[in-house]
């Protein structure tokens, strides 16, 4: 189970902290600075062997690049960034004369070791590299599931704009039996799946050659996996945020064009007030 007040990704690092390595008092002398850091571009198998680790969905997802900090030659942490979800997100934030300046921040973890603020040190300098490729605008989201609320994306100052409708939708076999030439066997392992994730991936049987991978509408998508025995559920709300990546004058034109409502940042509502303790998001320059 979840903790209500200790993210999922918490007591991943909390479980991996007890594990042997021989080389820890180094990566944690390295790690006891931020003037010992360093963030890069990175290749996908690099950022593998701490997303797959150490994420809480365990999953690489869909993405265009990613970053990694180091101490010295130690990874301690990635962030991978990708397109936005739903045809329209991209355009909703600024505009659609802004949409190409777009990415989302969808993949992020740091190592046990890692320096306490690593995580925002690494994501403020990994936005300044995708701004050098000519991205701007960055959205991010903390899932509710996994207790988090985006304490990192405050820390780093970014833009709360409110929770998202929670309308997409997630399904999961019923144990029902699936047809024959179906082409949906390799979803019968009980995991829930965010129904755009698949939409493009579903086998449809159209005559007596057997299945074939091809497009088709999500409405016509939900009504051959209900035939199939598959239960839609709606998906818990996530939190939202934005933040700008640029020179003042580019900062400004896209503040002034946010669609996106700017709110108060949200709290954990079971924790006590007095640790509630505010982050200083980590500006450090890269020496």
């Amino acid at each position: 189970m979840v903790s209500r007040t200790v993210a999922h990704q918490r007591q991943i690092r909390d479980q991996h902290a007890l594990e042997l390595d021989p080389l820890l008092e180094e990566k944690k002398h390295l790690a006891s600075s931020l003037r010992n850091a360093r963030v890069r571009e990175i290749s996908r198998a690099e950022a593998e062997t701490i997303i797959l680790k150490y994420e809480w969905l365990r999953s690489m997802g869909t993405n265009d690049y990613q970053f990694g900090l180091y101490f010295g030659e130690h990874l301690a942490g990635v962030v991978r960034f990708g397109r936005t979800a739903g045809t329209k997100t991209a355009e909703s934030i600024c505009g659609k004369e802004h949409a190409h300046l777009v990415k989302t921040l969808n993949r992020g973890a740091c190592v046990h070791w890692a320096h306490p603020h690593a995580a925002s040190f690494l994501i403020s300098h990994a936005c300044r590299l995708m701004a050098d490729k000519g991205f701007h605008i960055f959205v991010a989201y903390s899932d509710t599931k996994a207790g988090e609320i985006g304490t990192v994306y405050q820390a780093s100052n970014w833009l709360y704009c409110g929770p998202t409708n929670g309308a997409s939708s997630m399904f999961v076999w019923a144990g029902k039996p699936v047809k024959n030439g179906s082409g949906l066997d390799f979803f019968k392992d009980g995991k829930a799946r965010d129904e755009r994730n698949i939409r493009h991936m579903i086998r449809i049987r159209t005559d007596d050659s057997g299945p074939y991978r091809t497009k088709c509408s999500r409405r016509e998508m939900r009504r051959r996996l209900v035939e199939e025995g598959f239960v839609f559920f709606k998906t818990r709300p996530k939190h939202r945020y934005v933040i700008f990546v640029g020179d003042k004058d580019t900062g400004h034109a896209l503040r002034k064009a946010l669609k996106w409502d700017v709110l108060p940042y949200p709290k954990r509502q079971d924790e006590p007030a007095e640790r509630r303790t505010s982050i200083v998001a980590v500006t450090q320059p890269l020496l």
